[in-house]
């Protein structure tokens, strides 16, 4: 799924070391916020990198794969109101049809009692005025139901996406403090990095041991 693959980029954790020299003392006298005092760099320090890879991640987390299922179930329903409509209006048309073709065999029909609809594959129809403002109806009635379930999908899911960003992203901040480790970069983002700094397994398994799924009401 694109959006929680391009979600999981925006997971990563850019733990760069952050280098800062102690504070210098300044000529005003205005007050200024107190920052973190970090150690300047010692030469040589070593640096702790570790990589993990995107697409495993998103493959394999639990919490990924919920949010897959909902966007599927998501997209289902939509398509199966689409259908519900369309299958709905379809069989109106056929009827209305049929009634106008009826009283105009019959001599029934007048001018005034007609009017012509678009549509939605460009073609137009007659029908009788009290048909086509039912026609109308219906098609505004399903605009209407598919805009809100499109509207709630999308807010469904930037929901879900900000969930998915949130764990991942305190996940990895732990992690790296456990393990003392400086940097955790996306494989993706490297041009060449040893297979032995790879942790994807272990992250997996941490997400997936601290996600506990929600049960459905």
């Amino acid at each position: 799924m694109n959006n929680l693959k391009n979600l999981m980029k925006l997971a990563v954790l850019a733990m760069a070391l952050t280098i800062t020299m102690g504070a210098c003392n300044q000529d005003n006298k205005k007050e200024t916020k107190k920052q973190e005092k970090v150690d300047p760099a010692k030469p040589g320090q070593h640096v702790e990198i570790r990589y993990i890879d995107q697409d495993s991640v998103t493959k394999s987390y639990n919490l990924a794969k919920d949010f897959q299922e909902m966007e599927t179930r998501l997209n289902n329903e939509m398509d199966q109101a689409q259908k519900k409509h369309e299958d709905q209006i379809q069989e109106f048309l056929k009827n209305a049809t049929q009634r106008i073709q009826e009283k105009d065999k019959a001599g029934q029909v007048t001018q005034d009692q007609v009017e012509v609809i678009q549509l939605p594959n460009g073609a137009s129809a007659p029908l009788l005025k009290a048909d086509a403002q039912k026609y109308n109806q219906m098609m505004q009635a399903a605009q209407t139901e598919l805009s809100k379930l499109q509207q709630n999908a999308a807010n469904q899911m930037q929901l879900s996406q900000k969930q998915l960003t949130d764990s991942v992203d305190n996940f990895l901040k732990d992690f790296a403090k456990q393990n003392n480790y400086d940097v955790i970069l996306y494989k993706a983002a490297t041009l060449y990095i040893n297979p032995s700094l790879d942790v994807t397994d272990k992250v997996i398994e941490g997400l997936n041991k601290r996600y506990t799924k929600v049960a459905k009401k």
